[in-house]
């Protein structure tokens, strides 16, 4: 223990300072720092908030008041499972990009322009929640830049894709969209959850600085110079989620990197709270990525981690109720831009969900179920988080009725 450095005290002043970094109330913060002396080899003194983060990932954070706090990491355990694309479905994705790569890769004239397909999007990242409908494949065009004309590259994909599995409006599988084509892969013998579509969005090369432009959706300024593509980079955006979700710097749960997962559960929740109302999943993953990326979420646990990500991309969505949300890859504003009301209200939801969550931490076992099955809700496979042993769906330890109903005399009497 004499290796270990001291607290300094005068980092827990103002408390204020302190209430903004941790969200809880002095007393805990206490608590917390005397059993901080439990926490062996840490090299140098923490900060504040790095400190807290160091007492979570070591499980002294589970007690603050010397009291349990109910994580129901078991059933976390299966909620997280039970929201990430795995098995079939994962694979009949990766063969439908490989199936569109060859036909793109067959034609003379997108050959001499250095097609280059690649998946992007949610499933490239591997944050996609179950049961991910619509898989995104990035039309690389190694031999074009942003000073040749969208319609005629847009058209040469398009005629490639409608010879090859024909229009929807003739019975095909492809359908024109804003910028990008998509081709229907669902399979009539197939389940609703093994059913999808791939969407192809063709890209050019943004002059020698290692991005790419992709169409603009009006396409009325198709044919202005300095508007007709939008800069981008997921390619990047995808190289980046992955470092943090390999970083020792990322929160874990049982050893493992919970980025990838609690993003995951975190569109899961949007999906289920604002269906197609926006913002949608990219913008609340582009928020958790901010948020983590910052280091400001903590826990060891899936329910505690979810706690701290709910306050975090609310205080991001508040933010971008003035600024928009940064693209993360260049700060700039994100496409398309959502008004204050909107960023507000799904701030004030993810507020609200924070408050259940520290509800549920507090509760008994039972109680804590219900409150998060009432926040994750159900998808294809079901409801997301299971029933722990026990439980009714309801929240009350089973036979808990039962017995208040025993409570009485056992001496025959009327009907009266």
């Amino acid at each position: 223990m004499s290796n270990l450095p001291t607290l300094d005290w005068t980092l827990l002043q103002p408390l204020s300072i302190l209430s903004a970094c941790l969200r809880i109330d002095p007393d805990a913060v206490r608590i917390a720092a005397d059993r901080y002396l439990q926490l062996a080899a840490i090299p140098e003194p923490p900060g504040i908030c790095r400190w807290w983060q160091l007492i979570s990932k070591h499980g002294l954070g589970k007690d603050l008041r010397g009291r349990s706090v109910e994580t129901l990491s078991s059933q976390f355990g299966d909620a997280a499972r039970n929201v990430t694309l795995h098995g079939e479905k994962a694979k009949r994705a990766q063969d439908a990009q490989r199936e569109v790569r060859a036909v793109l890769e067959a034609d003379p004239t997108l050959k001499e322009w250095g097609i280059d397909p690649i998946l992007i999007g949610s499933y490239a990242r591997q944050t996609a929640r179950y049961p991910g409908k619509d898989v995104d494949i990035f039309l690389r065009l190694q031999n074009r830049t942003n000073r040749f004309d969208p319609e005629i590259i847009y058209k040469r994909v398009c005629d490639v894709l409608v010879d090859e599995y024909g229009p929807t409006e003739r019975g095909g599988r492809v359908t024109q969209q804003a910028r990008s084509l998509k081709i229907d892969f669902a399979a009539p013998s197939l389940p609703d959850d093994q059913q999808f579509s791939v969407d192809a969005v063709p890209a050019v090369k943004w002059g020698d600085t290692g991005h790419w432009g992709i169409p603009n959706r009006n396409r009325d300024l198709w044919r202005k110079e300095e508007s007709r593509w939008i800069q981008t980079n997921p390619v990047q955006f995808a190289a980046d989620t992955n470092a943090l979700a390999v970083s020792d710097q990322t929160p874990t749960v049982d050893g493992a990197n919970a980025y990838r997962p609690v993003v995951r559960l975190m569109r899961q929740i949007r999906h289920v709270h604002l269906g197609d109302a926006r913002p949608g999943g990219l913008a609340v993953e582009v928020g958790c990525f901010h948020a983590w990326k910052t280091g400001s979420i903590f826990g060891g646990s899936y329910a505690e981690l979810l706690v701290s990500t709910f306050d975090a991309v609310a205080t991001e969505f508040r933010k971008a109720a003035d600024k928009g949300l940064a693209d993360p890859v260049f700060g700039t504003k994100m496409q398309p831009e959502l008004s204050p009301s909107q960023w507000n209200e799904t701030a004030w939801r993810l507020e609200d969900f924070a408050a259940k969550g520290r509800e549920a931490l507090a509760a008994d076992r039972c109680r804590a179920a219900k409150i998060w099955r009432d926040i994750l809700g159900t998808n294809d496979r079901g409801q997301v988080l299971p029933l722990p042993e026990g439980c009714d769906a309801a929240g009350f330890p089973i036979g808990a009725v039962t017995a208040v109903g025993a409570v009485g005399s056992n001496d025959p009497r009327g009907f009266a």
